[in-house]
């Protein structure tokens, strides 16, 4: 199965990162402004865009300040999302951050696969600015 994988590095420490997807506040502020997420293992998240027409719904699998977070995709509006797993692992660099991306599980790398590549390639460098300049932008 192919995953997707990213590598990106903040010059933030990694408590400041890990708030910044471990929590709905954090998350509104680079990857959609209209989420719902429990920060912690065994939570529920929710992530909505184009006005709540489309939706991804999550386990938060893990939760692990400030190293990793873990959610399973249980629902979502693009249905290769569905059964996925979606990985943040954050490890300490000379400069602060190191973030290790993954989204695993999809069944094939087709053209849905690569806007996906893509996206996330997107709202991790939103990621990266709203963490180093203030200001991300998300959908």
């Amino acid at each position: 199965m192919p995953d997707i994988m990213h590598l990106f590095k903040f010059a933030v420490p990694r408590a400041q990162a890990y708030q910044a997807i471990a929590t709905a506040d954090g998350v509104r502020k680079w990857w959609t402004s209209d989420a719902d997420l429990e920060a912690f293992a065994g939570g529920q998240g929710e992530f909505r865009f184009y006005g709540g027409q489309s939706v991804h719904k999550v386990n938060v699998v893990e939760s692990v300040s400030p190293e990793r977070i873990v959610w399973d995709v249980r629902e979502s509006f693009r249905q290769e999302w569905v059964g996925t797993n979606i990985v943040f692992s954050l490890r300490p660099d000379d400069n602060g951050t190191e973030l290790l991306f993954a989204h695993r599980g999809f069944l094939k790398a087709d053209e849905a696969y690569a806007l996906f590549t893509t996206g996330w390639g997107i709202y991790l460098a939103s990621l990266k600015e709203h963490l180093e300049k203030g200001q991300g932008t998300p959908r």
